[in-house]
């Protein structure tokens, strides 16, 4: 497997070699690149199979070097330090990322899931996912959802509500079936805070667009178009009627 890495700063490069020849000898270090068009010249030249590719560059982005690419041929590993952005893009698609300061063994756990799935049809969706969104014509955003057995990708207006079951959290839509994914509610919350959702409770979010209207009864709770209700915690409800508001 050939493995080139993308990196403007020379100790962070020095450092992902250094990791990648004590932890991973068998793996071939093909390039390094300090800059997107550096790493654009080294892929092309080398056909690396997988890219650790660090998201802010002095000439560019890591998603204005993937826009070069008709078809995106290889696998990558996201590396960031403080790009909220990018970060929440990167999630949004259920790619892998590394979070700048990072150990040893999360370094290890990343190239050993990348090994995996280095192929697999999956990463090619999330890829393709990745760049609709980035993408500003694009007409709706839309997050993957992984299932043990299966990937999603989703369009949030068809999201209607998110409801936490300990670890997991069930997504109910308006022309599909629900999806249970192994994710808990608090990790959704960071992602689509902003995005037209609203917590309304500890086990409970939901999709603005969707809410018909706010009922006073039972301590307060939401009617939501496909004629569910979610309930809304007191220390939720100025948040949520705030929201409302501004819809």
């Amino acid at each position: 497997m050939k493995i080139l890495i993308a990196d403007d700063e020379i100790p962070a490069r020095n450092h992902h070699r250094r990791l990648l020849n004590e932890y991973f000898p068998e793996l071939h270090l093909c390039a390094e690149a300090s800059s997107v068009e550096e790493a654009w010249d080294s892929i092309r030249l080398f056909s690396p199979d997988l890219v650790l590719l660090d998201v802010d560059m002095p000439d560019g982005s890591a998603f204005d070097l993937l826009r070069k690419f008709p078809e995106i041929p290889f696998s990558i590993i996201f590396i960031t330090a403080h790009e909220k952005y990018a970060l929440q893009a990167i999630k949004f698609s259920a790619l892998d990322f590394l979070l700048k300061p990072f150990t040893e063994a999360e370094f290890a756990d990343a190239i050993r899931k990348a090994i995996r799935k280095h192929g697999a049809s999956e990463t090619v969706l999330q890829l393709k996912t990745l760049m609709q969104n980035l993408n500003p014509e694009r007409s709706e955003e839309r997050i993957v959802l992984k299932t043990a057995n299966s990937i999603h990708v989703v369009a949030l207006t068809e999201i209607i509500r998110l409801q936490a079951d300990g670890a997991y959290t069930t997504f109910f839509f308006q022309h599909r079936k629900p999806i249970v994914v192994s994710h808990n509610l608090k990790e959704y919350d960071g992602m689509l805070a902003g995005k037209g959702f609203v917590r309304s409770h500890q086990s409970h979010m939901v999709n603005l667009r969707q809410v018909n209207s706010f009922l006073k009864t039972d301590g307060g709770a939401l009617a939501l178009a496909d004629g569910s209700r979610v309930p809304v915690a007191t220390r939720y409800k100025e948040r949520v009627l705030d929201a409302i508001a501004r819809i």
